[in-house]
């Protein structure tokens, strides 16, 4: 899209739209938008009509289970996109600070966990133990890693227990994550697939907020540096090769 105008021209099936600021990152574009008086986020993935479905049925799923993450709006015409475009409702709440916080966005994550066991995978994804022996899935390319960081974090994957998949979030970060009261709000799900619960947990601040015991949090943070690493390679190689170095300081203290 080259400006707003392109962008208020594909909004057009959800109304005459203003945008307040684009809010953008290394995998897609996204913009804060004003519709009927209501703050909302367009975003334009880079996902096929498949995996962006997915996402969507989940999303729904997750509302109805009352989940406070973000819902797709749909068109006049009840589409939930248009060209790969995406409206969803703003998920409102403060940054997490506290490990009270954090200790509740590590049950509501669980109950996301124990909510979609048994899941159909997203099209196009695999999970980590897939990628034991795969190149290429998901967001990750292990064959363009330098051979021995990609062994390191297939290792770090193997050593995860072998306990069922399930839908995780895939980037528990702080900033994809808000606090209003005791509700927790999870929003940018774009990376979210069938996986080992592990690695979201693995991604909280402690053993505590992830609801572990130390030595299953250490696994969990190996794996979860790993998958940081892998997927991220291609689009931000500077992090990449921080969760690398990270990775390998996990990797020789356990």
């Amino acid at each position: 899209m080259a400006d707003d105008r392109d962008l208020r021209r594909q909004l057009e099936p959800w109304g005459a739209a203003t945008i307040e600021e684009d809010l953008s990152g290394f995998r897609n574009r996204v913009w804060s938008i004003r519709l009927h008086g209501e703050r909302l986020i367009a975003r334009q993935p880079l996902r096929d009509a498949a995996a962006l479905d997915w996402e969507l049925d989940l999303l729904e799923t997750l509302h109805e289970k009352g989940f406070h993450a973000p819902l797709p709006v749909r068109t006049g015409a009840g589409q939930r996109h248009v060209d790969g475009l995406v409206v969803f409702t703003f998920v409102s709440g403060k940054r997490p600070r506290s490990a009270g916080d954090w200790r509740l966005v590590g049950r509501e994550l669980r109950r996301l966990h124990e909510l979609t066991r048994g899941w159909p995978q997203r099209p196009g994804f695999l999970t980590s133990r897939e990628l034991l022996t795969a190149e290429v899935g998901s967001d990750a390319d292990l064959s363009l890693l330098p051979p021995e960081d990609a062994a390191l974090c297939r290792d770090a994957w193997a050593a995860l227990p072998d306990e069922g998949f399930a839908v995780v979030h895939g980037d528990p970060s702080p900033e994809n994550v808000v606090i209003d009261g005791d509700r927790v709000g999870l929003f940018d799900w774009d990376e979210a697939r069938v996986d080992s619960p592990l690695l979201d947990l693995g991604a909280l601040p402690d053993a505590e907020s992830a609801g572990l015991t130390p030595k299953r949090f250490r696994v969990a943070r190996r794996a979860s540096e790993a998958w940081e690493a892998a997927v991220c390679w291609q689009i931000e190689r500077d992090y990449a090769r921080r969760r690398l170095q990270g990775l390998r300081k996990l990797s020789t203290t356990t």
